[in-house]
């Protein structure tokens, strides 16, 4: 199917092979923007789903998510502007392995871990605990998203899961709130009310009507989405979509039905919150400095301007805020 995706739409949309495990099994990422593999001026997002292997509606979802992209591009206004102006990437299934440790033929016998019998979701660098915060070594799994963080400097994203029904955001390591804890409570209730206004009564309504703060759930050590958000400045949250981590096959257009509005309401914040260009004042190259909100970031909250372009992303609750600009050999700019 994803190089099918390709085949049908190479002008909006491009294959990649992230990498190949051990068992032969390939992680697959899909690219979609009108520009594709263009460096542009607009921020980058990420959808990843199932890096724990029995958690997978994501994994259908997020299928169907590049099929509905790509097929109302040029006909639907709103999901045209998307795809114009933002760098979209879809992975929809992190852990191969997991997901088929039965056979490639059915996912019944799907296991959380991977071939190493390892949990990929404490294999990151944390915070708090250090470069290996499980004991393992970081996993190919892992290495490959890593490098996927390091080649791409993805401004929003989210990791998709399974086996309650509620957007969890940063912390989980800690019980710090993050800078922007009243941006993170403002979107993932943007998400949630979504969820419950297109389903049922009785769907996404877990914990505080469907969102949580991670720490307050339960302390995770060695978690992507505390690495992203701390190492790579980028706000990414985990999005926990069913009760039932391998639901029944004719529940899935149910959940297609309650998200699909909600996942692209999420990429649509990518075009939010503060963003520029930063270039030297006299040669006008591009330049890779620091964005700082001054009396308010913490924990790692600042964000670095992306090369070759020189552009950033700063998302923020609304409000009025004092911005520094800094860089090594350059005078500071505060606006």
């Amino acid at each position: 199917m994803m190089q099918a995706f390709a085949d049908s739409f190479p002008n909006i949309c491009k294959l990649h092979n992230l990498g190949t495990l051990n068992s032969g099994r390939e992680i697959l990422i899909i690219q979609i923007s009108d520009n594709v593999g263009q460096k542009e001026n607009e921020p980058s997002f990420l959808y990843t789903s199932s890096m724990q292997g029995d958690e997978i509606p994501g994994y259908v979802l997020m299928l169907r998510l590049i099929d509905y992209l790509l097929n109302n591009y040029g006909t639907n206004t709103h999901l045209t502007y998307l795809i114009d102006e933002i760098d979209i990437w879809i992975n929809p299934l992190a852990n191969p392995d997991g997901a088929y440790a039965g056979g490639n033929q059915n996912v019944w016998n799907a296991t959380r871990y991977n071939a190493s019998w390892v949990d990929l979701n404490r294999n990151y660098p944390d915070p708090e605990d250090g470069p290996h915060p499980d004991g393992n070594v970081w996993q190919q799994e892992t290495l490959i998203f890593m490098g996927l963080a390091d080649s791409v400097d993805f401004n929003l994203s989210a990791n998709l899961h399974g086996g309650t029904e509620l957007v969890n955001y940063p912390w989980d390591t800690w019980s710090n709130l993050t800078a922007d804890d009243n941006w993170w409570q403002y979107v993932d209730e943007e998400y949630a009310d979504y969820c419950q206004l297109n389903r049922s009564s009785g769907y996404y309504n877990s914990k505080n009507n469907g969102i949580t703060n991670g720490h307050d759930w339960y302390e995770v050590n060695g978690g992507r989405q505390d690495y992203m958000n701390y190492f790579k400045g980028c706000k990414e949250f985990t999005l926990e979509l069913s009760d039932d981590k391998i639901p029944n096959p004719n529940e899935l257009p149910y959940f297609w039905d309650a998200n699909y509005p909600s996942l692209i309401n999420y990429i649509n914040q990518s075009l939010y919150g503060i963003r520029g260009v930063i270039t030297d004042s006299i040669t006008g190259n591009s330049l890779k400095a620091k964005i700082e909100i001054v009396n308010h970031d913490t924990d790692s909250s600042h964000v670095y301007s992306s090369m070759p372009v020189g552009n950033y992303h700063r998302y923020l609750y609304q409000g009025s805020y004092n911005v520094t600009f800094s860089k090594a050999g350059y005078y500071s700019k505060t606006m």
